[in-house]
């Protein structure tokens, strides 16, 4: 079983990646949504797969750190008083 210490740490982790990979898709999305770098029913459909994953990343990054928080809360605090 995981630790509070874990826990905290794997929350640390996943705020930093979510940090680093929430923009990730932004700008090949917002090129293609430009008209400026492909277009026809091709880039239409490449472009709305696209965003639809970068949906997928996003809701992905945001459950996993809803579900570390709310292991988190469910955890007893740790005994930090002295004996």
């Amino acid at each position: 079983m995981a630790t509070r210490e874990d826990v905290v740490m794997a929350l640390r982790r996943a705020q930093e990646l979510s940090d680093q990979y929430w923009h990730c898709l932004d700008h090949p999305v917002s090129r293609l949504a430009s008209g400026n770098t492909w277009t026809g029913p091709a880039a239409d459909a490449f472009a709305g797969e696209l965003t639809r994953r970068r949906s997928e990343v996003w809701r992905g990054l945001r459950d996993i750190i809803d579900e570390l928080r709310d292991m988190l809360a469910r955890m007893p605090p740790e005994n930090g008083a002295a004996r």
